[in-house]
């Protein structure tokens, strides 16, 4: 990914400086009647909307495209200093909003810069905190619209444990995404996010992504959720409807150890042996298969059965 400056020109960058340094001045000594003259009405709306978030902390919703290196001024004691680094980009139309890496995370906790590669696609909240008209960027907080998104969860719409929600992915890597909901960031395992084996996360789920869970616990500040509760639970009845020495059509989903995970119509994950007359390398994760019942699990979380035959 190449890296871009926010404002390539020096005189340019003086103006963006003085929109962080000192956002509402430099917001209400800006003429935006003369700048906005020429706007398209699409251009307009899409600026009056940055006004009104930055002069009334309303939210903003955008998706990221990218991720930029900028230099920016940060403040540390009594001094402005230049600081390089990343930024979340978000264009919903002609203007560049950038979310500087310190101001994403709804915890307040760091995390590596290289997540905010992972993030192209995602779906955040942000209220603008600094406006620089005349470079046609603006600055923005997720983390100021997280306390916000949380404070309305608690105090009007009493969100509580048990409750069914939508979330959206942030994040997501081979056995673990990073989701949000209401201004809670949290992390789901797969073991959280489906009754059946799913193998790699990042073959089945993609940052943007809209899903349903169930709120398991709720503080102040952390949310633990759950996806695989807010669907019905496969394997009541599994063996009924597949009872021992019973042959159905299933999918490969995944190896481990020896053991072959297949997945049925239904949703069941069965983990299964070859057959004698067949070996590994004969399959392949994706693969239509044939299998045989054999039983179930001692906990009745998964099926075991014998692989019979491959389909196609």
């Amino acid at each position: 990914m190449n890296e871009t400056t926010m404002i390539p020109e020096a005189e340019n960058q003086a103006l963006s400086a003085n929109a962080i340094r000192a956002p509402r001045q430099s917001f209400y000594q800006t003429d935006f009647k003369e700048l906005d003259r020429e706007l398209s009405p699409r251009e307009q709306d899409e600026w009056n909307a940055i006004y009104a978030s930055f002069s009334s902390h309303s939210i903003l919703n955008g998706m990221v495209i990218g991720v930029d290196k900028i230099k920016l001024p940060q403040q540390r004691g009594d001094e402005w200093t230049d600081t390089e680094m990343s930024c979340l980009v978000i264009v919903d139309y002609r203007v560049k909003v950038l979310i500087p890496a310190p101001f994403v995370w709804s915890d307040g906790a760091e995390h590596p810069d290289f997540i905010l590669n992972s993030m192209l696609g995602a779906k955040l909240d942000y209220i603008i905190t600094a406006v620089d008209r005349e470079g046609g960027c603006a600055i923005g907080s997720r983390t100021e619209a997280s306390v916000m998104n949380r404070r309305h969860a608690k105090n009007v719409r009493r969100l509580a444990e048990g409750e069914r929600i939508s979330c959206t992915v942030l994040t997501v890597g081979p056995t673990r995404l990073r989701a949000t909901a209401h201004g809670y960031d949290f992390l789901l395992s797969q073991n959280s996010l489906s009754y059946s084996y799913l193998g790699d996360l990042r073959e089945i789920y993609r940052p943007g992504q809209e899903l349903q869970a169930v709120v398991i616990a709720l503080d102040d500040d952390h949310m633990t959720a759950s996806v695989k509760l807010a669907e019905p639970n496969p394997y009541e009845g599994a063996i009924l409807r597949h009872p021992v020495g019973s042959r159905r059509m299933a999918s490969i989903t995944g190896k481990y150890a020896g053991g072959v995970f297949c997945r049925l119509p239904d949703g069941c994950t069965v983990v299964c042996s070859y057959a004698q007359q067949f070996t590994d390398s004969q399959f392949m994760i994706g693969n239509q298969v044939v299998v045989q019942i054999s039983g179930e699990s001692r906990d009745k979380n998964w099926l075991r059965a014998t692989i019979r035959g491959k389909i196609g």
